[in-house]
């Protein structure tokens, strides 16, 4: 075994069985990277024939080779890092066309609604894809109302980059749902509340619930019949205990088998969380505290450019500059995010109006990570 560049090199390739006849075993060999070269990986190229498997392998590898430092540097409440992000927040637009009763969209001011240029998506995605292993193109706003949105996903793809976003589905035409799923996008979820109609259109105001569900429906038929494993797709819904309270079993499963024999990969319920205090009350600080882990790992960009270091500052109130003036590099390790991170560790967070009402900063942890993220950053998910 040998290493170069701080990753193990790998290849898997087959050899004729001596005690089976005609056929072939898969083994390991160390001297090429699965059989894929570094540098058309790290292009995004797709693998040579028959390689998928050494290319899934080297993608995994790659982004666990990337965890450990993040690990370390946050478990030793490091603030000035070593690494970079691994992950970035791109919102396409923060514009939004409902208005659901757990988002704070509806109070976005006139002045911070807007798209994102392509000119500024690209310089990003220039400078990111030498160490983010994902985007997530999607932040304040519903990401299909961008124009040039499907021209975004093939940029960051064709970079390297594994590509996720969310989508309320109320956009998504037939000539969208060709689109993406020529796009290279890698996953994506529909947010969809309620199992009901009626459950349905009081959390998503201004949706209704047939069209969303024959949007999702469409979408999968066509995925299904152009015969694609990706995107990944999802259907995700947050948890209202009220909803699912007066919610019969009935009413449930005639909602999933509204997507049987389709290739929906996921139905995921994810637990509502209070946006920094902006749509409920304050944490329970009863509950371990321990730093938001974002300022690791991640980084969020709004649409004008701007930086912030965490998602749940929903109305940009901690800005680390804006990668108009400044490089990625720059705005990591600058003055106003060493602060932050010092401040987190420190837990003197009183006059951080977005840390202090936050839901998330007080939880069970294991191995130092709070407990509801470690199996997502382990799977590559981490949101």
């Amino acid at each position: 075994m040998t290493a170069g560049a701080g990753i193990v090199r790998m290849r898997l390739f087959s050899t004729p069985a001596t005690s089976l006849p005609g056929t072939t075993i898969p083994f390991l060999s160390f001297d090429s990277p699965f059989g894929v070269r570094r540098r058309d990986f790290r292009r995004g190229l797709p693998p040579p024939p028959g390689n998928r498997l050494q290319y899934v392998l080297m993608k995994r590898f790659d982004y666990y080779r990337r965890l450990w430092p993040i690990y370390r540097s946050y478990a030793g409440k490091e603030t000035r890092l070593a690494h970079m992000p691994i992950r970035l927040w791109i919102e396409a637009t923060s514009t939004c066309s409902l208005s659901c009763v757990m988002c704070p969209n509806k109070s976005l001011p006139r002045e911070q609604r807007g798209f994102m240029d392509s000119g500024l998506f690209k310089k990003i995605i220039d400078e990111a894809k030498g160490f983010v292993f994902d985007v997530h193109l999607l932040h304040r706003g519903e990401p299909l109302a961008h124009p040039d949105f499907f021209r975004m996903i093939r940029y960051a793809h064709d970079a390297g980059i594994v590509t996720r976003f969310h989508t309320n589905g109320t956009l998504l035409t037939e000539e969208k749902s060709r689109l993406l799923l020529d796009s290279g996008i890698d996953q994506f979820a529909f947010s969809f509340d309620g199992f009901t109609a009626e459950a349905y259109e009081r959390i998503r105001a201004g949706a209704k619930f047939e069209k969303t569900v024959g949007n999702i429906v469409r979408f999968l038929e066509l995925k299904k019949k152009m015969k694609r494993k990706k995107p990944v797709t999802f259907i995700e819904l947050i948890h209202f205990p009220d909803v699912f309270r007066k919610t019969d079993r009935a009413a449930k499963k005639a909602f999933l088998a509204r997507f049987k024999g389709l290739p929906l990969d996921k139905v995921h319920v994810k637990e509502l969380h209070n946006w920094a205090g902006e749509t409920s009350g304050g944490p329970d600080r009863s509950k371990p505290y321990r730093p938001c882990t974002f300022l690791w790992h991640a980084l969020i960009i709004f649409w004008d450019g701007s930086v912030l270091p965490c998602t749940q500052d929903f109305f940009g109130s901690y800005t680390l500059g804006n990668v108009r003036d400044s490089s990625l590099r720059e705005i990591w390790n600058n003055d106003r995010m060493v602060a932050l991170r010092e401040k987190l560790v420190a837990r003197t967070i009183d006059d951080l109006p977005t840390c202090s009402k936050c839901d998330r900063l007080w939880r069970p942890t294991l191995l130092g990570i709070p407990r509801e993220y470690l199996g997502r950053l382990l799977a590559g998910k981490m949101n």
